[in-house]
C-alpha cells in the first residue's frame, strides 16, 4: 500500500510502505493529492530507494526547490532514455538529473556558460547516451522554453551512463576524470603535435577509454618489454610523449603503467601526431 506521508510537488511524495518512507515519482502523482490518501501502484513512475532520515530531508528540500516542468522535463528524458536503450534506469536519475537540469537552467539566466570538458569524448565512446542527450535539447526546449547548449548533451548523458545497469562494473566519474586528466596532459606536452580530429582520433580517444578502465581495475596488459621496445625505436617522438604521460599519470594515481600498455599508448599516439 502506497500512502501519502508528503506531497512535494504535483510530480513527487513522500510514501510509506510497509512502515517506510520513500520519495515517489510520477506525472501529477501530487497533484489534488491528500496526506494519508492510497496511490496505486500504476501511478508511480519510480520509488527512490529508502534513505536514512537525515539523507531524506536533504533530498526532500532539495526536490522542494525544483520546479515541478523540471521534474516532469526529466521523467520524459528517463522515459526516452529507457526506451532507447531497452533498460531500466537507477531511480537515482530522477533526482540527479532533475537537480542538474535546474542549476543548468539557473546558470543561463545568469549568462553563466560552464561547457563540458570532455564532451568531444562523451560523444565518442558512449554514443547512444550521447543521442539520447541530442534528443534531451529538443525535450527541454519544448518543456521550458530554454535552448541549451550542445554541450549539456555530454552533462546528460553522464547522468544517464551513471543511471544505467550496464556500468555497474566501472566507475564512470572515476574513468571520465583520468580520460580528462590523459587529454589535457597531453595538450600540454605534446606542444600542439597532435591532431584532434578524424577517424584517428576517435580511435585514439577509445582507446584512452579502454585503458583508463584497465588501469583503474588493476587490470593492465603485460610487462613484456619486446613491443615497446620495437614502437619505441618506430616512433621516437610518439615515445617521448608517451614516457612524459607516463611519468605524470604513476605520480597523479601512484600505479605503474606496464610496458606493453606503454607501447600501445605510443602506437595510438603515434597516429594523432601531425607531420
Amino acid at each position: 500500500m502506497n500512502k501519502i506521508k508528503k506531497i512535494l510537488n504535483v510530480n513527487v511524495v513522500v510514501i510509506e510502505q510497509n512502515g517506510t518512507e520513500y520519495i515517489a515519482f510520477g506525472k501529477g502523482i501530487g497533484y489534488h493529492a491528500k496526506i494519508n490518501q492510497v496511490i496505486p501502484d500504476e501511478k508511480i513512475s519510480r520509488i527512490y530507494t529508502s534513505v536514512d532520515n537525515s539523507k531524506q530531508n536533504e533530498l526532500i528540500q532539495s526536490l522542494k526547490k525544483i520546479p515541478a516542468n523540471i521534474i516532469k522535463t526529466t521523467e520524459e528524458i528517463v522515459e526516452f532514455a529507457e526506451k532507447f536503450l531497452n533498460e531500466k534506469l537507477d531511480a537515482s536519475i530522477f533526482y540527479s538529473l532533475s537537480d542538474h537540469l535546474y542549476f543548468a537552467t539557473q546558470r543561463l539566466e545568469q549568462n553563466l556558460t560552464l561547457g563540458n570538458r570532455i564532451y568531444l569524448e562523451m560523444k565518442t565512446y558512449f554514443k547512444d547516451e550521447f543521442k539520447i542527450g541530442i534528443f534531451s535539447l529538443n525535450i527541454i526546449e519544448k518543456n521550458l522554453g530554454i535552448k541549451m547548449p550542445q554541450e549539456e548533451a555530454a552533462n546528460i548523458a553522464f547522468h544517464i551512463i551513471n543511471a544505467s545497469s550496464k556500468d555497474e562494473s566501472s566507475n564512470v566519474l572515476e574513468i571520465s576524470r583520468m580520460i580528462d586528466n590523459i587529454l589535457q596532459t597531453l595538450r600540454v606536452i605534446s606542444h600542439g603535435k597532435l591532431k584532434y580530429e578524424g577517424i584517428n582520433y576517435d580511435r585514439f580517444v577509445t582507446h584512452i577509454k579502454f585503458f583508463a578502465e584497465r588501469y583503474i581495475n588493476d587490470q593492465m596488459f603485460a610487462d613484456d618489454p619486446t613491443l615497446l621496445e620495437k614502437v619505441s625505436d618506430l616512433y621516437p617522438e610518439a615515445s617521448k610523449i608517451a614516457f612524459k604521460l607516463k611519468q605524470t599519470l604513476e605520480v597523479i594515481y601512484t600505479k605503474r603503467i606496464s610496458k606493453e600498455e606503454l607501447a600501445y599508448l605510443i602506437i595510438h599516439i603515434h597516429r594523432v601526431m601531425m607531420y
